[in-house]
This record gives structure tokens, C-alpha cells and sequence, in this order.
């Protein structure tokens, strides 16, 4: 007996086309909610870092109380990188599952490029590092950074040394983050894959 193809499943194309469109649309919702929730963990940590610093630069408050922002701001990178990071899982999703169903359900080859399209707008290195992944990295970690070394020669009792060691290993473990949420596109960048 001769091998036979595998026949392509049945399914209604009508009610898969529209089941796809509407996840489709869930999905780009999720991607603006995120985004939105990404700049607004931006926005919290330049209003934390800023009033925090000017208390304490303005004399006004306990240099030990820069000790929250490496414990903070770190938390905050973190969570936009989660952000940052499901927006692209979801993109992968639309560019490798919904696109070939739609495509191949409405026999049109241009339908969703859009993730195409961004991929290769992220080859260029110069446009992913500058605009993109080097503000956001000095954003989540000069304060955390700067402030241990302000610190350290204020610190005049054992528990903020605590406090000083928690937040370096914090900041340390975000920067960790910050690499491996970079490197990937920072290589295709480079190799132009």
C-alpha cells in the first residue's frame, strides 16, 4: 500500500479565521496593557529615586534612607523586564502561530508582517543599544549603584550594612537580568540575523 499524505485537518476556515483575529486582538491588548504597565514601573522609579535623593541631598533627611533605592529601583527593573519580556514571548506567538494560520487560511502572504518587520528594525545594534537598552539600564541602576557608595562612609551601626549588602545583591542579580534581556537581540544585531 502506497504511503499517503496526511490530509490537512478539517475545520470550518471561517470560524478558525475568526477565532484567530479575535486572539489576535487579545494579544495586542495584552501588549498595550504591558506597555503601559512597563512605563508606568519607569515613571515610579524616577519619581522614588528623585525624591528620595533630594531629601537626602537637600539635608534633610538620614543618608541611610538611599539604602531603600537599591532594594527598590532593582525590583522595579526587574518588573519591566518581565514586562519587556512577555511582549516578546506574545510577538513570537502572533509571528509563528497566528500569522501562518491566517495566511494560510486567506491565502494572503503579507497578513501580519508587523513582527517581521520589527524584528529586522532591531538587527541594527545602534538602534537597539542606544535608544532602547542602554537609558533603560543606566535608568534601573545608577541610583542603586550610587547610592551604597554615598552610604558606606555614613554608616555608623551593623543593620544598615545589612541593608547595603541586600541591596548589592539585588542590584547584582537585575543587572544579571538586564544582560540576559539584552544579549539575545544585541547578537542577531551583530551577526544581522
Amino acid at each position: 500500500m502506497a504511503d499517503k499524505e496526511e490530509a490537512e485537518p478539517q475545520y470550518d476556515k471561517a470560524v478558525a479565521e475568526r477565532v484567530a483575529l479575535a486572539e489576535f486582538g487579545k494579544l495586542r491588548d495584552e501588549i498595550s496593557g504591558r506597555s503601559t504597565a512597563a512605563w508606568t514601573l519607569v515613571g515610579l522609579n524616577a519619581t522614588a529615586s528623585s525624591a528620595l535623593a533630594g531629601f537626602v541631598l537637600s539635608s534633610k533627611a538620614d543618608p541611610r534612607l538611599l539604602l531603600l533605592l537599591p532594594l527598590l529601583t532593582p525590583c522595579l527593573g526587574l518588573l519591566f523586564i518581565d514586562h519587556a519580556t512577555n511582549i516578546g514571548r506574545i510577538g513570537d506567538y502572533i509571528n509563528t502561530v497566528l500569522k501562518p494560520l491566517l495566511r494560510r487560511i486567506s491565502g494572503e502572504d503579507k497578513l501580519l508582517s508587523y513582527e517581521e518587520w520589527v524584528d529586522n528594525f532591531e538587527t541594527n545594534k545602534l538602534r537597539r543599544i542606544v535608544p532602547f537598552g542602554l537609558p533603560l539600564v543606566l535608568f534601573f541602576n545608577i541610583a542603586p549603584v550610587t547610592a551604597p557608595v554615598y552610604t558606606a562612609s555614613r554608616i555608623d551601626s551593623p543593620w544598615p550594612w545589612v541593608l547595603w549588602a541586600l541591596g548589592g545583591a539585588t542590584t547584582l542579580v537585575e543587572i544579571v537580568f538586564w544582560v540576559g534581556f539584552l544579549y539575545p537581540p544585541l547578537k542577531r544585531a551583530i551577526s544581522g540575523k
